[in-house]
């Protein structure tokens, strides 16, 4: 599993997040634990925006590399490396764009779940930057919100149907278990640039691979 290296971040930012949110389960009809986010115990999960922790890092289409903000952009801290993904707890001080729940094995609730939904709570801010730009500015290993901000032709979109479908990547038990064999990614979002147009973001990802990618703007 390429994303290996992650597995320790990974539990410890899930671990965080569900020890918050044990005032917020309830059991679903097929046994699994429901958690709801965000509420007065559950700040929402620990990180900025859709950058993948692994090569290529970003969805792209060959043209724009498309990136969504489950949190305030203008509230990511200057130096943070998003390829970092996780950013517990500073994360959780900006505020959240999207809302959701996830859905966990009893014997797992510390690890990973076997199902997150993300949906919008209004305008989803989502960027789409030159392909281009983007590996100019992945050449050090670091990527910015700055550096993101100052691609030239980035166009600024913002989401009003927003909804992503998650099966994490397993984690081994001895960071809490939990996550799906078939882990997938499906992302839907529809909205206005600040151009005006219309924008429309089709992604879904399989066992890791990039299956289909679709950018209009109309």
């Amino acid at each position: 599993m390429k994303r290996i290296s992650l597995i320790v971040g990974v539990a410890l930012a899930l671990t965080l997040v569900v020890t918050l949110a044990w005032t917020q389960v309830a059991v679903a009809d097929d046994g699994l634990i429901r958690v709801t986010w965000p509420s007065a115990d559950n700040p929402g999960p620990p990180f900025y925006a859709r950058i993948e922790p692994t090569p290529p890092y970003v969805f792209s289409d060959g043209e724009w590399a498309a990136i969504a903000f489950y949190r305030d952009p203008g509230c990511i801290p200057a130096s943070f490396n998003l390829l970092l993904f996780f950013d517990p707890p500073a994360a959780f001080g900006c505020p959240l764009t999207v809302h959701g729940a996830s859905l966990h094995e009893s014997e797992a609730l510390l690890g990973a779940p076997k199902i997150a939904i993300f949906k919008g709570s209004g305008a989803v801010p989502v960027w789409f930057v030159p392909v281009e730009g983007v590996n100019q500015a992945l050449q050090d290993g670091v990527l910015t919100i700055g550096e993101l901000a100052g691609v030239e032709g980035l166009l600024v979109g913002y989401a009003d149907q927003f909804h992503e479908t998650l099966h994490p990547d397993p984690l081994p038990p001895e960071f809490g278990g939990g996550g799906h064999q078939n882990s997938k990614l499906v992302l839907n979002a529809h909205g206005q640039l600040e151009d005006g147009r219309q924008f429309h973001l089709h992604i879904v990802e399989v066992q890791e691979e990039l299956q289909a990618i679709r950018i209009q703007f109309r």
